[in-house]
């Protein structure tokens, strides 16, 4: 019995070798396409284990798991950023840059004078091309029922049923059950980052924020432990958010100067211009207390049950957030109140020079970028994603952030991945930034072959 029962096992043991084998011979056969040049978490190349340096054939699979992500660099000059539980194919085809994502979402960066294509679930493709030689960068997730397609720069075109749709740089489409949805508004950009922090966006995954990442209107953005992060608004005016906060970015249109912020934990210090325009608004809402600028230096510090403001420059008006409340008082430089729950302002106080100073230290913010980091979020990710998908490309695919700079940064890392386990570890942590959903684009997309000059409708791209 027992020399029978070792038989089939060694039958057995030879027919999957042989299968394996059979396996290696079919892939050896394909041109060589690129390699896998960065991978973390779990990243699979044709259902086996992929590592930095494998080399990608046509027609390769490439497929990641959850908290996964992986970077490819393809001989033809195209990179591409595939965020975690995504499905993506290789062309059969050595000379164009066909790419089928199947599900999830990916961030391509073309090389220069290139065309590269996207082919999706949804009989779509996403074609993007350089634009006097820079590379093209693109963000696309196709995640559920949803597609979602963000162009960082240069010439991007949607193909498929009916006229293409024209993306502009900075401009996304989402595209569900068939019809193109509305756009993010910009607000402003990260020109400033103390790890960690991280933004939400139209209700998807949280994902990490980079230097230039963008922000947009309704983003939540997040602190974690001791992150911090500055964002420059559009219009000149800026916001230094403190460790462990959480602000939205409700409204910021800098045509009419109405901008609307909610702080709903934590510490935030705003530095206004002035507002010249008839009905110009620079507000600030907490859970007791709204506060009121025109173009001045201020500090918000916010819990559950109560505000404190402080008044840098200018003058700042602060009254409680119900307006059953009455009474509110306006601060001038060096002065601070507190609105409690459900009372009305304190009168305004003198504020100590080493208080001053000491809440500046708390939101000051100094230039760190992340190792690695990739942006905008991924926030494909801003990162940056719009419904279910609006976090993946997004600030995710994760965020391509700014992407080539950050494509440039993923590849550099994975080199020296090679060369050193410990830096390799680094690099694929970060490389987990940016990616995000696409919240309109994910954190999203790019390819193109001949682009017409379609511009869509209103209401088609914001």
């Amino acid at each position: 019995m027992c020399d029978h029962r070792t038989r089939v096992l060694a039958a057995f043991t030879m027919l999957l070798l042989g299968l394996h084998i059979c396996s290696v011979d079919a892939r050896a056969d394909k041109a060589v396409l690129g390699s896998l040049t960065a991978a973390g978490g779990k990243v699979q190349v044709d259902k086996v284990v992929g590592i930095p340096g494998t080399t990608l054939r046509e027609g390769d699979v490439i497929a990641t798991g959850s908290k996964s992500r992986a970077v490819i660099s393809l001989r033809a000059g195209t990179k591409v950023r595939v965020a975690e539980k995504t499905e993506l194919a290789l062309p059969y085809d050595t000379l164009n840059t066909r790419l089928e994502l199947r599900e999830g979402a990916v961030a391509v960066q073309t090389g220069s004078g290139q065309v590269s294509q996207v082919n999706t679930k949804f009989a779509t493709s996403v074609m993007l091309q350089s634009v006097d030689g820079i590379p093209a960068l693109c963000r696309v997730a196709a995640i559920g029922p949803e597609l979602d397609v963000l162009n960082d720069k240069g010439r991007v075109e949607i193909h498929g049923a009916g006229a293409p749709i024209l993306v502009p740089p900075g401009k996304y489409v989402v595209l569900q059950a068939g019809k193109p949805q509305g756009g993010l508004e910009t607000a402003g950009k990260v020109i400033a980052a103390i790890p960690a922090e991280v933004v939400e966006r139209q209700g998807a995954a949280a994902v990490p924020l980079y230097l230039n990442d963008p922000v947009y209107w309704q983003d939540l953005v997040k602190t974690e432990m001791n992150g911090r992060v500055r964002i420059g608004l559009t219009g000149g005016s800026a916001v230094n958010i403190g460790a462990r906060s959480q602000m939205r970015i409700v409204k910021h249109d800098m045509a009419t100067e109405q901008t609307e912020l909610e702080l709903s934990v934590g510490r935030l210090r705003g530095q206004v211009v002035k507002l010249t325009k008839p009905g110009a608004r620079f507000q600030v809402k907490t859970q007791t207390a709204v506060i009121g600028v025109v173009g001045t230096d201020f500090i918000v510090i916010t819990t559950p049950e109560s505000t404190t403001i402080i008044c840098l420059e200018g003058a700042v008006t602060v009254a409680n957030v119900l307006s059953s409340i009455v009474g509110s008082v306006t601060l001038q430089a060096g002065q601070s109140t507190t609105v409690p729950l459900n009372g009305p302002p304190t009168p305004a106080v003198n504020v100590s020079p080493q208080t001053l100073q000491a809440e500046m230290n708390q939101t000051g913010v100094q230039i760190v970028q992340h190792v690695a980091g990739w942006g905008g979020a991924l926030s494909i990710g801003n990162v940056v994603i719009a419904g279910a998908t609006t976090g993946v490309l997004g600030a995710a695919v994760w965020k391509l952030g700014n992407a080539s700079d950050l494509l440039n940064q993923a590849a550099s890392n994975a080199q020296n991945a090679a060369n050193g386990a410990s830096n390799a570890a680094n690099g694929l942590n970060n490389i987990g930034s940016g990616w995000t959903k696409v919240g309109c684009g994910i954190d999203h997309f790019n390819p193109h072959q001949t682009l017409s000059a379609y511009i869509p409708t209103s209401g088609t791209c914001q």
